[in-house]
């Protein structure tokens, strides 16, 4: 029924009127053709007296992390002794985002860990033949 043209009626007044004062609706009436406009596939039904709205799940593509996985093999190309909170800033990602990146290079053989925390260094053992890494 909401699909086709219908009467609107405010299931929470208190709440729409907060939304509208603070800007969040911009007149009424007019969320339900403006979710549809956007994404014409989504469900609404009422379950024990709740309006719910049902969005259709997109297919999921991650990511790609290869851009993120070159600049950290170039950076230690560069200076084998950098350290993960170097690597964080110099790529404006977090520390743990580059323990991310770096527990996989080392999971694949890519990259390997030699000495100790302070007076270690970064061993690039080989290049992921699927990646494009001018080094």
């Amino acid at each position: 029924m909401l699909k086709k043209k219908h009467d609107s009626i405010l299931r929470n007044p208190l709440i729409a009127n907060s939304f509208f004062l603070i800007k969040y609706i911009e007149k009424w009436g007019r969320g339900i053709s403006l979710i549809l406009s956007k994404e014409p596939s989504t469900d609404f039904e009422v379950v024990a007296g709740i309006f719910v709205t049902k969005f259709k799940r997109k297919h999921y593509v991650p990511v790609p992390t290869q851009k993120t996985t070159q600049k950290i093999l170039k950076l230690i190309k560069e200076n084998p002794r950098i350290t993960r909170n170097e690597l964080a800033k110099a790529l404006d990602i977090s520390s743990d985002g580059v323990k991310y990146h770096l527990n996989n290079l080392k999971k694949e053989g890519i990259l390997k860990r030699l000495g100790g925390r302070k007076e270690g260094h970064w061993k690039v053992l080989k290049i992921d033949s699927g990646a494009s890494l001018t080094l």
